[in-house]
């Protein structure tokens, strides 16, 4: 019962209410918005243990057991620890451009954690191939997200995992209805500057010659989300295999 009320004041806040800040108050720390969100110890969010579980189910339907895998944008690393405690034996390195994310990654115990700068690097070329990438919560974050997208897929051997946020959510959409464009961010209004919607995603991916994409909602409205994806789905999910 208290998780559903969180949800559903959680879904009245993206409808109705502005971020509580003043313009003058924000700026583009990245290590405090670290320090802000996860503190000092790193757990895993609701959300993320549901990416987390996502990526675990479809490795174990490829039966892997002895892989690399790389996370871009990985924060504080609890992702890839989940997916390393349900494989042992894979190597994982973690990439971002805060050191306070990369403190909380080793606490998490990702140890090989690599700086980068999607700013100064959207060819990724000082990231190493591995056999997949992460790209999760990331792509909205930049203005090229298809030169991040393409460089990640040709330096993966099997494929790349991303997210973001459905931005045809309900909540989106009855905010548009009250006057009000959707407001996808907490810190600072630059947040997010890019923005799908289930079928945005599913064409943006075709034009880009992806054919055999599998993308997926998740979080949401539970049970109707599967009939109707595009509207109460909360988040994107989706595998580019590679061929």
């Amino acid at each position: 019962m208290r998780t559903v009320f969180i949800k559903v004041s959680l879904w009245f806040q993206q409808i109705f209410i502005y971020p509580q800040k003043t313009l003058n108050e924000i700026g583009e720390d990245y290590d405090a918005y670290w320090r802000q969100k996860r503190g000092t110890q790193p757990n895993l969010s609701v959300w993320q243990k549901k990416r987390a579980q996502l990526i675990v189910q479809a490795l174990k339907r490829s039966h892997e057991k002895e892989f690399e895998i790389i996370d871009i944008g990985s924060g504080d690393g609890v992702i890839l620890k989940y997916i390393l405690d349900h494989f042992p034996n894979a190597r994982a390195i973690g990439y971002d451009s805060s050191p306070v994310a990369h403190e909380l990654a080793h606490k998490s115990g990702i140890q090989d954690t690599r700086f980068l700068n999607l700013k100064d690097d959207i060819e990724l070329k000082s990231v190493s191939e591995s056999d997949y990438t992460l790209l999760l919560e990331t792509l909205e974050h930049i203005p090229e997200s298809e030169k991040v997208l393409r460089s990640a897929y040709e330096k993966s051997r099997k494929g790349v995992f991303f997210s973001f946020p459905n931005s045809g959510f309900f909540t989106y959409r009855l905010r548009m209805l009250f006057g009000k464009f959707p407001a996808q961010w907490i810190r600072m209004p630059n947040e997010h500057l890019r923005f799908w919607t289930y079928n945005d995603a599913k064409w943006w991916l075709c034009a880009q010659g992806y054919k055999n994409a599998r993308i997926e909602v998740y979080e949401g409205v539970p049970l109707i989300r599967k009939i109707l994806p595009g509207i109460f789905g909360a988040g994107i999910f989706a595998f580019l295999p590679k061929e």
